[in-house]
């Protein structure tokens, strides 16, 4: 994705998922638990996973570059890595689990921010800047700072599609794009 489809995506999933979030009862947003996350637990762990993004863009100095830097994986491509590491076991853990605190309008207004902040800190980057620098993922490794924008907007629609499923149902596939 290029960055400015990036940015064009990263507004629409907060402006889905924000929509999405604030639509449901307050039983519904908080209906859930640490088996089976509601959707207050879900807002929580994206905050928790999008805002250590953020920081690493403000901090382009002491990031890896990455040598060379070269291309970087497809949307799909990092969609078949995360589904083999979920079925391989991987989960949130330590940091990234949720615990929810604050009102269904200040959960999804901190939710919302995270994207907006990430969008805004985009600003200084540009389209090379985008492969030539890395970003650790506690699962899938070293990616480019473009695989780790792309793979955020592949996480936040993932567990859009898992608040939409059904209680008790397996939650629908990613899309493939967003």
């Amino acid at each position: 994705m290029t960055r400015e489809e990036l940015l064009d995506a990263l507004a629409q999933t907060r402006n889905e998922v924000g929509a999405y979030l604030l639509a449901l009862s307050p039983a519904d947003f908080v209906d859930g638990s640490a088996e089976r996350w509601s959707p207050a637990h879900v807002a929580d762990h994206l905050i928790r996973s999008n805002a250590p993004v953020v920081r690493g863009l403000g901090a382009r100095d002491r990031l890896p570059t990455r040598n060379p830097a070269g291309s970087s994986r497809s949307y799909a491509d990092l969609q078949t890595a995360y589904r083999a590491a979920l079925a391989g076991g991987a989960k949130a853990s330590g940091r990234f689990l949720p615990e929810p605190v604050g009102d269904q309008t200040a959960l999804v207004t901190r939710y919302e921010s995270t994207l907006s902040d990430l969008i805004r800190a985009l600003d200084d980057w540009s389209e090379a800047d985008l492969d030539a620098y890395a970003m650790l993922h506690p699962v899938l490794g070293e990616l480019s700072v473009r695989e780790m924008l792309q793979f955020t907007l592949l996480h936040n629609r993932h567990h859009l599609d898992g608040v939409r499923a059904v209680p008790g149902e397996a939650a629908p596939p990613e899309q493939s794009e967003p």
